[in-house]
């Protein structure tokens, strides 16, 4: 019986035992379920902060990346958004482990609809896609391989009151990092929220353009209320400054003393920036220029007298106010020659003869080059009263220093001679110093130079060759947007922004670095003693973040940027050049990236220099006769549906280099190679119009490089080729890109406006690519304005650009300018582009336009 009870007892014991592990096995099911929703529960909350935390889409997806990778396995990750009206889907975010190389921003819906993507964007759910589902996926005919296949993938659909607006995607290269089911209902849980928080960041998106905007109104109505106190207060100064005029003549010390006093007084009461006295010399056949103040920079230099502006007004014997109109007639009518003082023709020119007893001995101006300042008859009213006081002060005061000047001589002569031997020591010594500094020095921001550097990185290396454990790096740094800045607030604030620049990156480094200016906008840092390349790299991060920040330039906030190359010394073998090569080549490819960044050169950038190397060297050995061909591409006017010119474009048929024109042109610009492939061009342009003379052609539009412009004996090679095939120059347009017209101005002027007077049409191509200044309108000779194909791409989305494009075709008409439109592939791009005012252009669509107008006519006549 003891037995029996101990054998019950015993299993009564082990069934107690089964019900406690199986409480167990519960209770950690539910802690491992707790803790599971815990974490998903955060990373939902995390999502919803973000919409509020960060400043830019981009944190924004990486920080989406962050979270889920923490749900699953998501090292290779995309995000993807839906353009509907431009039937594009945007890759707004993309790892991936394996296709990393190809990223792309943007794609067709067409191209990326037999995708897996694709897939989903069609049907609207989630796709747990295993090996086994790809395949009958693909049996079926529902997708098509794109990319490297993946071991598994999982993607779902982002949507917003039931429309697809994108895809989220996650997927594996590793047989080991598979997804489930669980992971598919947790990530199209998750996508919602991600679809939530993006739909509250384009709400504060939009609030703040708003705001922007109403800001704005506001300022312009304080700056109108400003303007009209400023001209009522300038009229209550006006009675006090003319009577001060009056008294110049008494209080001035010096002739230098009175010019500079009467332009402080003029200034207050019109727009005086630009302001002269020019003199005529005693036989009348000289002008100088005692004072001259110009906002350009231009300096007026003694010169024989011609037929400018300032003698126009000796003929005249009168006040005059010329305006660009007035001036042309004067061209016109032979009464002024144009470029005669040089420098940048002004908008508006005041002028009054400068008389002493019946004879003009001066002229006194001012004028203006924009239209923010523009002159009134009352101006030139005051001038007029202002000439006669500036008269009489200069022949008292030519007397009076003459006498002083005499009585001076002496003295200064004992003067100088006592201290001239001290004085040329001394000279010469600062003289050494200084071409010693500056043989080693940048001589705006101070900073060693080229020389300098090259010499303390060869004893850099020569410590690297005795001691092997030392590390260093060069960084080579290059600012964005720099010549925006110099274009546009002018050669002082450049030079100012490069100090700010300078001090910035010297504040980066530490003290055993070196910052170096090579020229321009590009700096080279030696970083030395380095432990290792995480060193060089948090200095990049450092340097970049430091010139991301605002700079202080004329009172106003502007934006700057850098690019960094990082080139680390390898072995004790490395030279200067390789470095510097190196780190250049290095940062080119974070400005490819995206500029703001700094990439690390490796072996990969040294095969993009030699392959480039290599396609140089192809280009300078191919024989332009047999290796180049002509492609043509119509130009239509859409009113008349009628073919008005043909570009024609070189084409390379080089099987080993497939490249397109617009990769081995810019080559052959940079290898001089360019000049004889135009020349090639207009060779094949003259026999079309040689063999077809009796066809009606249109007219043939030929590309030409501005380095034509440059020398003269290219101008005479292009007309000389011209007349050789006894073809008239007005069969024949010659297209200059807007880019490549903003060095050597004056010279490429010239050369434009001699082929403009031979009979060539004159085409500013890729308007809009760069700045689009519309001084090309009105002072150069071209006959057709071509807009460039990203300029008219961007048109339907950006409202600065149609409101630009509606000045410049007002300006055309007025001008008597042709405006055609490039790059015209859609019918959107077709139809916005004529309801702006520009109807004739070319491009893909353009070309399809043209076909099924021919294929209609051809129809009909049958």
């Amino acid at each position: 019986m003891a037995k029996e009870r101990m054998s019950e007892q015993q299993q009564q014991l082990e069934e107690e035992n089964l019900k406690l592990r199986k409480v167990v096995g519960r209770l950690k099911h539910l802690t491992n379920q707790y803790r599971s929703a815990e974490v998903i529960q955060n990373a939902l909350f995390r999502i919803s902060e973000l919409a509020a935390e960060v400043r830019d889409m981009d944190s924004f997806y990486r920080s989406v990346h962050e979270i889920i990778g923490k749900l699953m396995f998501a090292k290779n990750f995309y995000i993807c958004l839906h353009d509907s009206q431009q039937e594009v889907v945007n890759f707004v975010y993309f790892v991936d482990e394996v296709d990393q190389d190809t990223i792309f921003e943007q794609l067709p819906v067409e191209t990326l609809s037999s995708g897996l993507t694709g897939y989903i964007l069609r049907t609207g759910r989630s796709l747990l896609c295993p090996p086994e589902v790809f395949g009958k996926l693909i049996e079926d005919g529902e997708v098509k391989e794109m990319g490297a296949a993946p071991v598994d993938w999982l993607g779902v659909p982002l949507k917003s009151q039931d429309t697809v607006i994108g895809v989220m995607v996650v997927q594996s290269y590793n047989d080991e990092c598979r997804y489930s089911e669980k992971d598919e209902d947790l990530l199209t849980f998750v996508s919602q929220h991600v679809v939530n928080a993006l739909e509250r960041l384009k709400q504060q998106e939009l609030m703040q353009n708003e705001i922007e905007h109403q800001t704005a109104e506001l300022r312009h109505a304080n700056e109108s209320l400003m303007k009209e106190i400023t001209e009522r207060e300038k009229a209550e100064q006006q009675t006090a400054v003319l009577f001060a005029i009056s008294e110049l003549t008494n209080t001035s010390d010096n002739m230098t003393t009175f010019y500079k006093s009467l332009h402080k007084e003029i200034g207050t009461l019109i727009h005086a920036d630009n302001f002269y006295v020019a003199l005529l010399s005693p036989d009348k056949k000289h002008l100088h220029f005692p004072y001259h103040v110009d906002e350009t920079g231009a300096k007026a230099e003694r010169r024989r007298v011609s037929r400018g502006l300032t003698e126009y007004v000796f003929r005249k014997r009168e006040a005059v106010f010329i305006n660009a109109r007035h001036r042309q007639q004067l061209i016109e009518d032979g009464e002024v020659t144009p470029g005669t003082g040089g420098g940048e023709l002004a908008k508006q020119w005041l002028g009054s003869p400068l008389m002493l007893n019946g004879e003009v001995f001066g002229v006194i101006a001012v004028q203006t080059y924009d239209n923010e300042f523009l002159y009134k008859a009352d101006d030139l009213e005051l001038l007029n009263f202002v000439s006669q006081h500036v008269a009489v002060a200069i022949d008292r005061k030519r007397s009076a220093d003459e006498i002083q000047r005499v009585n001076q001589f002496l003295e200064k002569k004992v003067t100088e001679r006592t201290e001239e031997l001290v004085s040329e020591i001394e000279r010469r010594k600062k003289i050494e110093a200084r071409l010693f500094h500056d043989a080693h020095h940048d001589s705006l921001t101070g900073l060693p130079n080229r020389a300098l550097f090259t010499e303390r990185l060869q004893q850099a290396l020569a410590h690297k060759r005795r001691h092997v454990e030392h590390h260093f790096a060069v960084l080579f740094l290059d600012l964005d947007r720099f010549k925006n800045i110099n274009d546009t607030l002018g050669h002082s604030a450049g030079d100012e922004f490069l100090l700010d620049v300078s001090k910035r990156i010297t504040d980066c480094v530490r003290d055993n670095d070196m910052v170096a200016r090579l020229g321009g906008d590009e700096f080279v840092v030696l970083l030395d003693t380095m432990s290792s390349i995480e060193d060089a790299k948090e200095i990049a991060k450092r340097m970049i973040k430091s010139l991301s920040d605002p700079f202080n330039l004329n009172g106003q906030e502007h934006y700057s940027g850098a690019s960094v190359g990082i080139a680390l010394c390898r072995d004790d073998k490395d030279t200067v050049e390789r470095l510097l090569r190196d780190a250049d080549a290095a940062m080119y490819q974070a400005k490819t990236q995206g500029r703001g960044r700094y990439v690390l050169f490796d072996e990969q950038m040294h095969q993009s220099l030699v392959d480039s190397v290599r396609r140089e060297t192809a280009l300078r050995h191919a024989k332009i006769e047999e290796d180049f061909d002509i492609e043509y591409e119509d130009i239509v006017d859409f009113r008349s549906n009628e073919r008005v010119g043909v570009e024609m474009h070189l084409r390379w048929n080089d099987e080993r280099q497939a490249l397109s024109s617009d990769e081995f042109l810019p080559l052959a610009e940079k290898t001089g190679q360019i000049i004889k492939l135009d020349r090639y061009v207009l060779k094949r342009c003259c026999e079309r119009i040689a063999k077809e003379r009796h066809n009606r052609l249109p007219r043939l539009h030929v590309n030409l490089s501005a380095r034509h412009l440059i020398k003269t004996g290219y101008v005479n090679q292009l007309i000389e080729t011209v007349e050789r095939y006894k073809i008239a120059p007005e069969a024949i347009a010659f297209e200059f890109s807007e880019t490549a017209l903003t060095q050597n101005d004056r010279r490429s002027l010239a050369s434009l406006r001699r082929l403009a007077e031979k009979g060539f049409t004159l085409v500013i191509d890729d308007f809009g690519r760069g700045a689009g200044p519309l001084q090309y309108l009105y002072n150069y000779p071209f006959s057709i304005l071509k807009l460039d194909q990203n300029y008219v791409s961007r048109l339907k989305s950006n409202e600065r650009a149609r409101a630009m494009l509606k000045h410049v075709v007002t300006l055309c008409d007025e001008l008597g300018i042709s405006l055609y439109a490039a790059g015209i592939d859609t019918q959107e791009e077709f139809s916005h582009i004529q309801d702006l005012g520009v109807y004739a252009g070319q491009g893909k669509f353009v070309e399809q336009y043209e076909h099924a107008l021919t294929q209609s006519n051809s129809e009909s006549a049958g």
